[in-house]
């Protein structure tokens, strides 16, 4: 008899390790930000005559209740400090909610991840200090 429960102690065992190692090959894989639904790919080229141009990428998107901004610098590396705003569009008007100073490298990236962001529209605007430009939303996200 203690043959039999040892046998039937084996038999589970290996059922339970079994599952274990069904449960992690069937672990969520994360999936990039621009293949999530909703996500936009936004390209921002500022050409400056005489001056460094900026070139960047931006992908936005809104992901379990999440508002994210992915930029990427797709040019050549800044000369200068620009300031990456993130600000809340409001009815009333807007509000600053991340300032960013940063000397983009060729390549380099960089990313806001806002928790919680309501209902108003998120937008993006790029200002570089070695030229004057006005301002303009540069890329956005709203999360429902």
């Amino acid at each position: 008899m203690s043959r039999f429960i040892f046998g039937a102690a084996v038999v589970l065992a290996t059922v339970i390790a079994g599952a274990a190692v069904s449960d992690a090959q069937q672990a969520r894989v994360p999936v990039p930000l621009r293949a999530q639904p909703g996500a936009v790919v936004k390209g921002i080229d500022l050409a400056q005559a005489g001056r460094s141009a900026i070139n960047l990428e931006v992908v936005t998107a809104c992901v379990d209740g999440v508002a994210t901004f992915k930029i990427q610098n797709r040019g050549e590396s800044w000369p200068a400090l620009g300031t990456l705003n993130v600000v809340q569009v409001k009815p009333d008007g807007m509000h600053t909610l991340v300032k960013r100073e940063m000397r983009f490298a060729e390549g380099q990236k960089g990313s806001f991840r806002l928790k919680k962001p309501g209902a108003d529209k998120l937008a993006l605007f790029v200002d570089p200090s070695w030229y004057e430009r006005p301002f303009e939303i540069d890329a956005e996200v709203l999360c429902k």
